[in-house]
């Protein structure tokens, strides 16, 4: 893979965070923290530019890009702690374009319009992937509880994964279903979250077990790629800190013990780009595995909270203020980390392959 986008990723890019400077001030952001509610008119204005279909096919009005293209949105986004559903909707929708077994092409292209938000819920109280113990009966009733569901409230469908009558698969339940109730939670990266339960909803299934390790894989992918995000502004704002902070009658950067701190995170940050850019093409062209989402996963899982905190060591005590912007990546990162498998659950399910033949990408 080159690793450099190509030139119109690079415009895609620039585009988006310039927009996002614009539009989106940290104030603001702050507001919607506090409310735990997503930014409506943010996500609004994405639908507007095109942004929400950018990886969807032309023919539901998307962008026929790919999941490099998806990940330089989320990137993007996560670079402006933006509280909007990024990773949880293009997952969705990418995974209801390639995989449902029917034609889902009006909800997708209600999607693009910004009228329809699909937000997935998958973990249950145990927090392990592998359990689905919610259910759809002969009917097409759902009956279940879900953990972790990350803007249920926002969203006006759950892709719900259940054990039917043919088996695992991903369901589409309107959020407005009498039957859907949502318990909200406290979480670290202050957005919303919320355990939702189903009560005998609504539940109409649009794709296989296939399915769910599809998403699991493609939104593993577009966090760390969101992880990413904070990581590189968390490095950035260090560096100009650095530059500016004068102690004992030089900039801090000066010193050798802090650039030494700069280039330990400058060589996580740059890694974990090529890593996670890869990932995604790799995906993208039929060349990735599960395995190797994990791993991605599992990498820029670790590396954030030590970008985060050597940042907030160079920064000294104006980094432990929260009218200093570092706080958004710290805990958005942190949270991110722990979204679609932890580090070590991550590393597990590499485990599952140590004993394999090596695969030479």
């Amino acid at each position: 893979m080159n690793p450099d986008f190509t030139e119109t990723q690079t415009l895609l890019q620039t585009t988006i965070r310039k927009y996002l400077e614009e539009e989106v001030p940290f104030d603001r952001v702050r507001e919607h923290e506090e409310k735990r509610a997503a930014d409506t008119k943010l996500w609004d204005g994405m639908a507007n530019q095109g942004w929400l279909g950018v990886s969807l096919p032309e023919a539901v009005g998307g962008g026929g890009a790919g999941l490099v293209e998806a990940g330089i949105f989320v990137h993007e986004l996560a670079r402006r702690a933006a509280v909007v559903p990024a990773v949880e909707v293009m997952a969705s929708a990418i995974v209801l374009a390639r995989h449902s077994d029917g034609d889902e092409s009006e909800l997708l292209d209600s999607l693009v319009q910004g009228n329809s938000v699909v937000v997935p819920a998958i973990l249950e109280a145990d927090d392990d992937f592998e359990t689905n113990t919610a259910s759809v009966n002969a009917t097409s009733k759902l009956s279940g509880e879900k953990h972790f569901v990350d803007y249920p409230d926002f969203a006006t469908h759950h892709l719900v994964s259940a054990n039917g009558t043919e088996g695992l698969g991903l369901y589409i339940v309107e959020r407005s279903d009498a039957g859907v109730s949502a318990e909200p939670l406290q979480n670290t990266g202050r957005t919303p979250q919320a355990i939702v339960r189903y009560a005998s909803a609504s539940a109409r299934r649009v794709a296989g077990g296939e399915a769910v390790a599809a998403l699991i894989d493609i939104a593993r992918a577009l966090t760390s790629a969101q992880i990413l995000g904070c990581m590189e502004v968390a490095l950035e704002m260090t560096v100009e800190y650095t530059n500016v902070r004068v102690q004992f009658g030089q900039p801090l950067a000066a010193f050798q013990a802090v650039q030494h701190h700069a280039a330990d995170m400058c060589m996580h940050t740059e890694s974990n780009r090529f890593l996670v850019y890869e990932l995604l093409d790799n995906l993208e062209n039929g060349r990735a595995s599960s395995h190797d989402a994990a791993l991605v996963k599992a990498s820029v899982s670790r590396s954030i909270p030590f970008v985060t905190m050597q940042a907030h060591q160079l920064h000294g005590g104006q980094g432990l203020i929260e009218e200093n912007d570092l706080y958004f990546f710290t805990i958005r990162g942190k949270d991110r980390a722990l979204a679609w498998g932890t580090a070590e659950e991550c590393l597990d399910r590499i485990m599952d392959e140590v004993d394999s033949p090596a695969r030479w990408l």
